[in-house]
């Protein structure tokens, strides 16, 4: 046994294997040991005299100033772990010292430096370990990722690979198995992404992408992250998370597919075109380049739908589009913004030469027969054409504008393109005053009515009339029912004008009948928009009408055969409100609508009226002949009395007489006159003088023998 060695403090010291140091307040080392020099290493350096800073890492040499002279100050302990200034870049050291006093002064700090780089690793594994257990038991429907940034080494959690359907052993460990697996169109914002929350930790790491799966499947994840960063903010490690939205993304798909197509079609409708067209215009405002917005609206489409059912009509809708995109440019846009109206853009002209071409393809394209459920279908279009900048700027103009320029194609015979053009434009501009001109009209009480005769053949009476509405403009004088009926059609004024007119119709024939003739009926026309369904209330007004003048018969409506081809249920029973309260129905303008046969049948109506362009030339025409006989003779045998529009010539009206028709109105009667002046003719002893006028005539001229 040892006994009775002396050790002096210094060789305690100088020998102790932890590294030792005494400092002044303002760093400079005073004292060192052996262990520092060797932890430290520094062979030939002697460090007494300098700081200790110069044996740390050049980039954590500042912080560590800042926080000694922190500490000194208030007298603290200091602690501070830092890399070495060797050449071993992963050597980490760890600063404990305490401050020394005299008088209650501070005058030292004696402290301690030890190697922790193992220490270090073996607790940050621990914290990883630990962590990354903790992310994945909150990520359960998640898959958790993390990646240390130094080795490139990724942990990637169970659920992460089984969303991918990999296996974990057969993944790969490092950065390059995630991101192998991304969509190559999405690879580049993922890294753009990556780059810019590694250059600023205040941007989020929030993206979705898509990647496949072991299986090649192409699905959506929703991935976010966040990196870890050392005391230079340097990112040394990221943990982040992906979630599986495939079935979110689908959804959103559907859902934006159906916001922008059509579903019978599968064009773009008008939602998307507009978008395209506002593209286009920003484009040709740039580049100078002109494009051309054509209109194309089908003829005669309603017809289809109402012979053949609306199943047909939809399976020649979608013909019609495969047909417009084979004619079409792929640069071209075509789009399906309504029933059946559909709208292409046809971008980069060159000519109007080249417009005009595809124009008339799309028409003859269109002319094709057909094919549907066994059918020969045939039907045509009628196409209006704009051109920016030309005729506009703006997109809404050149909408409006092709819409007009179609609408003038159907008006002068369809089955043909037309050009917007300024007239055309005037004109709109014409109706659309108009318009505000017919509210006025209505308020300032600028209408009458006139009266046209009906005259019944077989006694050549008259006891019945047409009620027929007249405009007196202050300024424009008066203007045509052909012009302003169909803007208070479309305006919804009709609503009101029609009222006032069979009140007009209702109080005349009261008087009449009380005067003249008891069985005095007067027809009032009503429009197909007198009928819809938000109409009901007016409907009341007109039988409200009727019960108050105590009229239980007098007024005939006529309909046109527009109104039958809807075949509505509400159409039906409004009819056969009107029939209970003593109305009657007339079919007018017979022979020139779509109508088959076969309507005359479903809805009970009380006369037909023969169209004048039947009845005109009826005396030269021995087709006009046989047709206005063959309706006379069907409307007969149905039970129905017909009325020939548009006897203009006693010849006209003898060949009705001998084809046994019921009644004739037209000039050749009377044109329409005040209720004064017929009144003055009612009261005649030759009301009209129809009879005088034929039996004066020289019956020699007439090809058909006279039976008056």
């Amino acid at each position: 046994m040892v006994k009775n060695i002396a050790v002096s403090a210094d060789t305690v010291l100088e020998n102790v294997p932890i590294g030792l140091f005494v400092a002044k307040p303002n760093g400079e080392c005073i004292f060192a040991n052996h262990a520092l020099y060797k932890v430290l290493n520094l062979k030939n350096t002697n460090i007494v005299g300098s700081s200790y800073i110069s044996a740390m890492h050049t980039d954590d040499r500042q912080r560590a100033i800042k926080h000694w002279y922190a500490c000194t100050a208030k007298g603290k302990n200091f602690h501070y772990t830092f890399r070495s200034a060797s050449k071993n870049k992963n050597k980490l050291l760890a600063i404990h010292a305490e401050p020394l006093y005299e008088n209650k002064q501070l005058v030292a700090y004696l402290g301690i430096i030890e190697d922790v780089t193992v220490l270090n690793e073996t607790e940050r594994k621990l914290y990883l370990s630990q962590q990354r257990y903790e992310l994945a038991a909150k990520g359960a429907s998640a898959g958790v990722w993390d990646w240390d940034i130094v080795s490139n080494e990724v942990f990637y959690s169970t659920k992460f690979t089984e969303l991918l359907g990999f296996d974990n052993l057969a993944f790969g460990n490092e950065f390059a198995s995630f991101t192998e697996q991304i969509h190559p169109d999405d690879i580049a914002q993922f890294n753009a992404n990556l780059d810019v929350h590694f250059s600023d930790p205040f941007e989020v790491f929030d993206i979705e992408v898509r990647m496949y799966s072991a299986k090649q499947h192409e699905l959506w994840f929703h991935i976010v992250g966040e990196a870890l960063r050392d005391e230079k903010g340097e990112p040394y490690r990221m943990v982040g998370s992906m979630s599986d939205i495939t079935e979110k993304k689908q959804s959103q798909q559907v859902i934006w597919h159906q916001a922008n197509f059509d579903a019978l079609t599968q064009l773009p409708n008008r939602n998307m075109f507009t978008d395209r067209l506002n593209q286009e215009i920003i484009k040709s405002k740039r580049s100078g380049d002109k494009f051309a917005l054509l209109f194309i609206d089908l003829d005669h489409f309603k017809e289809v739908n109402d012979t053949l059912g609306h199943n047909a009509g939809d399976l020649l809708l979608v013909e019609v589009s495969e047909r417009l995109k084979v004619i079409l440019r792929e640069t071209d846009t075509v789009a399906r913004i309504g029933g059946d109206e559909f709208t292409a853009l046809l971008c980069s002209i060159h000519s109007m030469a080249d417009v005009e071409n595809i124009a008339g393809k799309l028409i003859q394209a269109i002319e094709m027969p057909f094919y549907i459920n066994n059918e020969s279908i045939f039907i045509s279009a009628s196409i209006g054409i704009t051109i920016f900048p030309d005729h506009s700027e703006k997109m809404e103009e050149l909408l409006r504008f092709a819409d007009q320029a179609m609408y003038l194609s159907k008006e002068e015979g369809r089955k043909q393109y037309r050009h917007f053009n300024k007239k055309l434009q005037e004109k709109t501009e014409k109706a659309h005053l108009l318009t505000q001109e017919l509210r006025l009209a209505v308020i300032n009480q600028q209408f009458e009515v006139l009266f046209q005769p009906i005259l019944s053949i077989s006694d050549m009476t008259i006891h019945k009339a047409e009620a027929l509405i007249r405009w007196h403009h202050p300024e424009l004088g008066m203007v045509s029912p052909a012009e302003f009926i169909p803007l208070a059609e479309t305006s919804g004024m009709i609503i009101d004008i029609g009222n006032w007119v069979f009140q007009q119709a209702a109080e005349q024939v009261k008087k009449w009948q009380e005067a003249y003739d008891e069985n005095f009926q007067i027809s009032v026309n009503r429009s197909p928009a007198q009928f819809q369904v938000n109409t009901t209330q007016h409907d009341v007004i007109w039988l409200n009408t009727l019960l108050q003048l105590g009229l239980k018969h007098g007024i005939c409506i006529e309909i046109t055969e527009g109104l039958l081809l809807d075949d509505d249920e509400v159409i039906k029973e409004t009819l056969k409100k009107f029939q209970s309260a003593g109305v009657a129905i007339s079919l007018d303008d017979f022979g020139t609508g779509y109508a088959s046969l076969s309507y005359l049948t479903k809805f009970d109506l009380d006369y037909l009226k023969i169209d004048r362009a039947f009845v005109m030339n009826l005396e030269h025409s021995k087709q006009n002949q046989a047709l206005c006989e063959a309706i006379i003779v069907m409307a007969h045998k149905l039970g129905l009395k017909v009325i020939a529009e548009g006897v203009e010539t006693a010849e006209q009206l003898t060949i009705l007489k001998a084809a046994d028709c019921d009644y004739a109105q037209g000039y050749f009667i009377s044109k329409p006159i005040n209720h004064i002046a017929f009144d003055k003719e009612l009261a005649s002893k030759d009301p009209f003088s129809v009879v005088t006028r034929l039996t004066t005539m020289d019956c020699k001229k007439i090809s058909l023998r006279c039976y008056f």
